[in-house]
């Protein structure tokens, strides 16, 4: 064997060794379907070797309690990301592979993995964005937010960029999106009012946003103002997934998405109704974070309905966030309604608020 062809070998042998195949038996309870998590790197600390310990700890747990689907940040909305980038600016406290060690780790017990992207978010203003303060959105007074702007292409072009570099640099399935969509902080709505948005639109209606008289759904211009922001996040879904397949990405899409799909299409530009009709997206997951069961159930209802026959779609469960604090009990309820209404799975939120008590009762499923 050459020089070279050893070289080669020794290279293949350290990418097998590092992620390992996963094994082709599944690792959860039959009809289980999906049961996910958001999983942040935050959860595990920044020393690497305490953090593979509680991971191999953690995903034991996980698998016993038939946890099958791991949503791991990669792009926090400080901008900052968490595995080997070439392109965005890394968070110095993690100075090793984060997403290198758990999707190895997850790999392993037959745990399937969605890189987690926060999309639109960068308030750390670090890197490129940092390098181009044009990308963020403006308000009518010219005031910021650390939000880049959907509308423009650059903007599209480089929070792509990092969906394709990962899907090129490891072996994962999916990518998902987080933050795809406009602000809703300061106000909902609040698109952007800088100049080339403005120009684009003018060039779009004829009308500069800004002399649009009365900014309320009885004028047709602003109506059009709402669906054409709208449909600019739109095209960064559909630029992702021309581009993952441009690239030769065997890689799917998953979404997650504000409750009710009428009202983020008009609020923050996410028309995640559209985007399943069209078969820009794999997999949806409305965040559904209530204690109310009737609440849980009328819009898992209709989520799952959007998703029929278009793509997967899994209920987010809020186990302790900032809309609600869960129980056990609620917990069991609301994937109880899931399966009854057909959904796909459910991903909860978040690991760290899957206390034992929570895993306990989601292993007496089993």
């Amino acid at each position: 064997m050459s020089m070279k062809s050893s070289r080669i070998a020794l290279c293949m042998l350290s990418i097998l060794l590092l992620f390992p195949a996963a094994p082709a038996r599944a690792l959860c309870a039959p009809g289980s379907g999906i049961r996910g998590v958001w999983m942040h790197p935050g959860y595990f600390g920044a020393d690497s070797s305490l953090a593979l310990a509680k991971m191999r700890l953690t995903l034991d747990e996980y698998r016993k309690a038939g946890i099958n689907t791991l949503i791991v940040l990669v792009k926090s909305t400080s901008g900052l990301v968490y595995y080997r980038s070439h392109i965005a600016q890394p968070d110095t406290a993690w100075k090793w592979d984060f997403f290198g060690m758990i999707l190895s780790e997850a790999r392993s017990r037959g745990m399937t993995v969605h890189p987690w992207f926060c999309v639109f978010t960068e308030g750390a203003l670090a890197g490129e964005v940092g390098a181009h303060p044009g990308w963020l959105i403006r308000g009518r007074r010219s005031e910021m937010v650390s939000v880049v702007n959907p509308a423009l292409q650059e903007v599209r072009s480089y929070e792509m960029s990092l969906m394709t570099e990962i899907a090129r640099e490891y072996p994962v399935e999916w990518v998902h999106l987080d933050y795809i969509r406009y602000p809703c902080e300061p106000t909902e709505n609040y698109y952007s009012f800088d100049s080339e948005t403005r120009a684009r639109f003018r060039e779009y209606s004829g009308e500069d946003p800004l002399a649009i008289k009365a900014s309320d759904s009885g004028n047709i211009l602003w109506n059009e103002w709402i669906r054409w922001n709208a449909r600019q996040v739109g095209e960064f879904v559909r630029g992702l997934k021309v581009s993952l397949k441009a690239a030769g990405l065997d890689v799917k899409i998953s979404a997650a998405v504000f409750p009710n799909a009428d009202n983020a299409k008009v609020l923050i530009g996410q028309d995640w109704a559209r985007w399943a009709e069209e078969g820009l997206v794999d997999m949806l997951c409305p965040m559904l974070y209530t204690n109310n069961a009737e609440f849980f159930e009328e819009y898992t209802k209709e989520a799952v309905r959007i998703g029929a026959g278009r793509c997967q779609v899994c209920a987010g469960i809020g186990i302790g966030t900032s809309h609600n604090q869960n129980t056990p009990e609620g917990m069991l309820e609301q994937i109880a309604i899931s399966k009854r209404l057909k959904a796909d799975g459910v991903v909860f939120f978040s690991s760290s608020s899957l206390s034992p008590a929570f895993l306990k009762a989601l292993g007496s499923l089993r």
